[in-house]
């Protein structure tokens, strides 16, 4: 009886919170929807009092990974830093939806190293782009979040080999800061377009800030979809 009860609960919790974000994503009241998942974030205290900006906002970038499909109904930019937990937990989502959307979804990460919380987010960030530039984003991304709590610079390196990086190339890319700029480009466009912690979405152009769950993202995708 009381196992029913609780199933009932979750049930009924679950159908409202569908309403719920149903009701705003179709009356376009993307305001409400934007701070919804603040509490899921990690935010920069040296950008707590900047102005944010609004509207909505073209944040692809012409050299950053994607996964999915160019000119696709739905983008989807992420600005995430890999020292946060919050962006781990949205790695693990997004690969998923990825699976599940490739066709229908553009989605692209881009870099913003939460410094002032993360001293190692801005090495973090650098050494993801060396290993794009070797063509293997995707794979070094994942072993980043994956070995979050096990992080130093030596590290880097060794996650770098286990995606099969050339080691030398790698190395000489950190340390030479082949990629400090393009990273502080990243950051400096997540400025300009509000983003103020980790992770930061911008689906379609509209900014939603924290890490949204898989059926509140899942309900985005598939209304947008009704609307093409």
């Amino acid at each position: 009886m009381i196992f029913t009860v609780f199933i009932l609960l979750v049930i009924g919790g679950f159908a409202y919170r569908v309403v719920h974000f149903i009701t705003l994503i179709r009356t376009g009241d993307m305001e409400a929807l934007q701070s919804t998942f603040l509490r899921d974030q990690t935010s920069s205290s040296t950008l707590a009092n900047v102005d944010l900006p609004q509207g909505i906002f073209q944040v692809v970038s012409q050299d950053d990974p994607f996964l999915g499909t160019q000119g696709a109904a739905i983008t989807i930019v992420e600005f995430g830093d890999f020292s946060c937990a919050y962006c781990r937990d949205s790695s693990y989502i997004m690969r998923s939806l990825m699976q599940k959307y490739g066709d229908d979804v553009f989605y692209q990460f881009r870099d913003f190293p939460v410094a002032d919380m993360h001293p190692l987010a801005q090495t973090q960030s650098e050494a993801a782009v060396c290993a794009h530039a070797q063509g293997k984003f995707w794979e070094y991304h994942d072993k980043l979040f994956q070995s979050q709590n096990d992080m130093s610079e030596e590290r880097l390196v060794s996650l770098a080999l286990e995606v099969g990086l050339d080691q030398g190339a790698f190395v000489s890319c950190l340390e030479e800061g082949d990629f400090a700029k393009e990273v502080l480009e990243d950051y400096q466009a997540g400025v300009a377009a509000g983003v103020r912690g980790t992770p930061t979405f911008f689906i379609n152009g509209n900014r939603i800030a924290g890490s949204i769950p898989q059926d509140v993202l899942e309900l985005l995708i598939h209304n947008q979809l009704e609307e093409e």
